[in-house]
């Protein structure tokens, strides 16, 4: 196997830890047991507070009564409407960090109304310098380093699934979709406005949201409600309800109310999604230029209350951000994240397992459209059934494939339920069927069950999970081959401890799914401490970890290990510094190619590492990181240095960089990698950004760049104008590739 740059984008794998063996059937028996032992206790949070006006608190939770209006206010940001002078106030925030449930450093206030459309928010956030507010974004999912206000909705209140919306101080929004209290997907675009201004005495925002943009049961007057908002010049959060490091505000299992909802309308339902696209393209190596005019769009129908169609016909993907560029000296493949809006849509509801998705996932939808070298392969049709029946969440998924490689049409298929029980854990089933890349019949089938709660002992996290799939390939005879796994963990703020096994037989073989490393058998183990230091107050927290993992073929033979042992410090300034230590094995059964000519030989290898890192506070002007690593490699050395730079002076234009090399001498060969990546971002208003990236390997000594131009004209109505252009080295052009789509939404 060569070297090869590979498209990654997102989180970093984590780095599994070693258990033994035995343990596996110990941790059977002490999930059962964990989870028979406290389902009772398996509820809410306890949190009370001084009764403030329209706000009510009770042991088990705090209540906001909200009032109908015939009419709702213009979204514009000024919040001098008289319609606001009803509403009552929505009661004060907590500290989260640094200091649970204190006193935050500023006042926020929030009120919330509601007419037979929509839902409004009005929020001023005081802030008794300006100068301190951070706001440099205006693009829609970029809030990351910014203040903000964030708002969850549990429109079903059923404690598990909720819909976020969040606002900085250019009225720059994020919204998601939360799926089970933990996976929060950024990827949904809803429907809504917001406006936001800065003066003298901080920020303050106002916020529409219909309720055609929301899935609820119009019987249900109460939903689940959590306010949350970011000050980052004081590295400081701050929360209505539940002010605990340990969950997120995505944890609407310990939320409060939000009362008095009735009479809401959401029309039939329907949306109409037309889209019209002309592409032009220009290889030049193979002399081939064509010029597209083409049009599709998607159907989404809301059957029931919480139970959504969605149809989608000669579906496109053209304004989808082109991957990150990765370079990877192992001999597996490395993870590729999904980017593609359908699939990502109520993609939660098809997680299975709990499990680490960069080893093994038994579904992976980038398998849908994209080709073994990840090529387009057109989607004729696609069809998407999600959502949830009383305690039952659904999902089905089906698309058709154009012809691509000498195969013909190609079907692909899978289907999830899942069940609740308890106040947070599930058990469900998955299945699929269909292999995109081939023509011989594929399935899996399999099972998981998780255990979840935020009370263990009163205030602690425990989530549990035990899986087991089988899959059946036509030409591997009439066996179904296993995997199974289970995992325990513990996410609370100062103590978490991971611990985790998984097994995937030599022929299973999920062909919708991810699994690089057959025959093996991962143990992983971690454990972190990350105390609060009182004696030094420049520093906010400490995090010290100690990882392992250790996998074997299934006859016990050891083929890879991996320990890990880092420090990092948060300090109040929010500037970070991290030391990493690396011990590692590999024993490649075989020679293999990391670069050009440079071979691996087979054999046992034990090498070690060192990584110092440091990082400046994202809140400023200027930020950067670097690290420096060194090392034996195989049977020689490497050293790797790496920074990111980021320029963010204005809302209105920001500039993102990274440069890494790789030097690596071994007997078979010297060599380096390198990897340059550009992000230039210029923001003309929050609906309308236009954003390039450039990248640059000398693995494939080419360069290229994705210019994306997105113009919001109104909620729901889009225009793109996409260019991709791919150069060698020597500025030879390469491929060009020139799209201008509109998208818009026809609502029933």
């Amino acid at each position: 196997m060569s070297i090869g740059t590979v498209l990654s984008e997102g989180r970093r794998r984590e780095l599994f830890r070693s258990v033994d063996r035995p343990l596996i059937a110990l941790w059977l028996v002490a999930i059962v047991s964990v989870s028979r032992a406290v389902s009772g206790a398996d509820g809410s949070d306890s949190e009370t507070s001084p009764p403030e006006f329209g706000v009510t608190d009770t042991p088990a939770r705090r209540t906001l009564h909200i009032t109908r209006v015939d009419k709702g206010p213009t979204v514009d940001g000024d919040l001098t409407d008289s319609v606001w002078d009803t509403a009552p106030d929505g009661g004060r925030l907590h500290q989260v960090v640094p200091t649970a449930g204190g006193k935050p450093s500023e006042r926020t206030e929030f009120r919330v109304i509601y007419d037979a459309d929509a839902l409004y928010i009005a929020v001023w956030c005081h802030e008794r310098d300006p100068d301190q507010i951070v706001a440099r974004a205006m693009e829609r999912d970029d809030l990351m380093e910014d203040d903000k206000v964030t708002f969850v909705f549990d429109t079903f209140r059923d404690r598990r699934n909720a819909v976020l919306f969040a606002v900085n101080p250019n009225g720059a929004r994020t919204d998601g979709l939360i799926t089970d209290n933990v996976n929060l997907d950024t990827n949904w675009d809803g429907i809504w406005s917001a406006r936001s201004e800065v003066d003298e005495d901080g920020w303050r925002a106002e916020v529409q949201i219909p309720f055609k943009s929301l899935s609820f049961d119009p019987q249900i007057d109460t939903w689940g409600f959590n306010v949350e908002r970011e000050m980052k010049s004081r590295f400081e959060i701050a929360r209505w309800t539940t002010p605990r490091p340990a969950i997120g505000v995505e944890n609407v299992a310990d939320a409060g109310d939000l009362t008095g909802l009735s009479g809401l309308e959401q029309g039939l339902g329907l949306d109409v999604i037309p889209y019209g696209i002309v592409r032009a393209t220009s290889n030049r190596v193979t002399r081939d230029d064509d010029l597209e005019v083409d049009g599709g769009g998607d159907l989404r129908y809301r059957s029931a209350p919480n139970l959504t169609v969605r149809l989608s016909y000669n579906t496109d993907f053209a304004e989808t951000e082109v991957d990150a560029r990765e370079i990877t000296l192992s001999r597996f493949p490395i993870f590729f994240p999904e980017k593609r809006e359908f699939f990502l849509e109520d993609g939660g509801i098809f997680d299975f397992g709990g499990g680490r998705s960069d080893f093994f996932l038994p579904f992976f939808s980038r398998r849908i459209g994209l080709g073994s070298s990840g090529e387009v392969v057109p989607i004729l049709a696609a069809g998407k059934l999600t959502g949830r029946v009383d305690d039952y969440s659904i999902g089905v998924l089906n698309a058709v494939l154009d012809e691509q490689r000498g195969l013909g049409f190609q079907n692909a298929f899978v289907g999830r339920v899942k069940r609740n029980i308890f106040d947070q854990s599930s058990i469900g089933l998955l299945t699929t069927h269909g292999d995109p890349n081939s023509d011989v019949d594929n399935a899996v089938v399999g099972s998981d069950y998780k255990y979840r709660t935020t009370t263990f002992l009163g205030n602690y996290v425990v989530e549990a999970n035990v899986f087991g799939l089988a899959s059946h390939t036509e030409n591997l005879g009439n066996e179904a081959e296993l995997a199974y796994g289970a995992n325990l963990s513990t996410p609370n703020d100062w103590f978490d401890l991971n611990l985790g096994v998984v097994e995937v037989n030599d022929d299973f073989n999920p062909a919708m799914g991810f699994a690089p490393r057959k025959d093996a058998r991962v143990y992983s183990w971690t454990t972190t401490y990350s105390p609060r230091p009182e004696g030094l107050p420049f520093v906010r927290q400490t995090f010290n970890t100690y990882t392992a993992e250790h996998i074997t073929s299934i006859s016990n033979d050891t083929e890879s290990v991996l320990h890990t042992i880092f420090s990092r410090t948060e300090f109040e300034s929010a500037e970070e510094a991290m030391i990493i230590w690396r011990r590692f094995f590999d024993a490649p059964p075989e020679d293999f190619e990391v670069s050009e000519d440079v071979i691996i030989p087979p054999g046992d290898y034990w090498w070690d590492e060192w990584e110092f890192r440091f990082s400046t506070a994202p809140k400023r002007l200027l930020s950067a990181s670097t690290s420096f690593r060194v090392g034996e490699f195989y049977d020689g050395q490497h050293e790797v240095y790496s920074i990111e730079a980021n320029l963010l002076p204005s809302k209105y234009w920001g500039l993102r960089s990274s440069y890494s090399i790789n030097e690596v001498d071994l007997p078979g060969g010297t060599f380096d990698t390198q990897l340059a990546t550009l992000r230039l971002g210029i923001n003309f208003a929050p609906d309308i950004t236009w954003a390039t990236f450039v990248q640059y390997d000398n693995v494939s000594n080419t360069y290229g760049y994705n210019s994306r131009f997105r113009w919001e004209l109104k909620p729901g109505t889009d225009v793109f104008v996409v260019i991709n252009q791919n150069f060698t080295d020597e500025s030879r052009l390469l491929t060009t590739e020139v799209a201008s789509k509109v998208v818009m939404t026809i609502r029933f």
